[in-house]
């Protein structure tokens, strides 16, 4: 049997399907509209009133004033300015790491899931910000300085989110030119961040996900979001990716 079909036994189709090099340029189209259009609606649920009704819907009860007397240039009160800007930011690095990082195909479908999970993930944090029980909003923080002042864990969960979106960024720099050097063909990227930690770029994901978290809801969920990707990627997509390196004979 050859090696190839060796490297897919046992391997989910679609995970090695991800690892084929190359550009499906419908692929990275359809992931950056998806994300495009996940900031139109997290803007939509903050400042329409429609995040508002969709926790009544769901029983909820919701702050009052929540979206009125907005503070900023772009409508929303500071609180869910900087909310917004947590989507905004998670989808420019997304988006650039499918255009300008990325080597492997990044096909509809598999853009399609990705693009829709983080939708998933944004969208419950923001109606969560809405939510009397879980909102991380000040009733006091009409300013920024009163904002990062009256709420430490927006402060906190800022520093973690931005530390988590920079080291997932710079990393992956890091491993694309590493992997752009002919002397480095099949060898493990070890330099930079990666020389810190084999996977490091799973832990990024997993601290601003957990900061994104904490500016939301505070520390329980930014909690259970901790433990959970940190669980997933050490039980499932670890294993799933040194299995796949183990059966190709090489390192990537």
């Amino acid at each position: 049997m050859g090696q190839g079909n060796d490297t897919q036994q046992d391997l989910p189709t679609w995970f090695v399907e991800t690892r084929k090099k190359g550009v499906s340029v419908a692929g990275n189209a359809l992931f950056t509209i998806l994300r495009l259009a996940d900031l139109s609606l997290q803007y939509y649920l903050l400042s329409s009133g429609l995040g508002l009704r969709l926790v009544h819907k769901l029983g909820g009860t919701t702050i009052s004033n929540a979206v009125a007397s907005p503070a900023t240039a772009i409508g929303l009160s500071p609180y869910h300015s900087l909310v917004f800007g947590l989507a905004v930011g998670s989808a420019a690095k997304q988006i650039y790491w499918c255009l300008g990082v990325a080597d492997n195909k990044f096909d509809p479908g598999f853009a399609t899931m990705i693009a829709s999970y983080n939708t998933v993930l944004n969208t419950f944090n923001t109606l969560l910000t809405l939510w009397t029980v879980t909102s991380n909003r000040s009733a006091v923080a009409n300013t920024w300085t009163e904002l990062f002042t009256s709420r430490p864990s927006v402060a906190i969960g800022a520093g973690l989110y931005g530390l988590g979106l920079f080291t997932e960024w710079w990393c992956e720099v890091q491993r694309k030119r590493f992997k752009k050097n002919p002397t480095n063909k099949g060898k493990l990227c070890t330099e930079g961040l990666f020389g810190l930690a084999r996977n490091i770029n799973y832990g990024g994901y997993t601290l601003w996900r957990a900061g994104y978290s904490l500016v939301c809801a505070g520390i329980p969920l930014s909690v259970a979001v901790a433990l959970f990707l940190a669980g997933d990627f050490s039980q499932r997509a670890i294993p799933l990716l040194e299995t796949y390196l183990a059966r190709k004979g090489k390192m990537i």
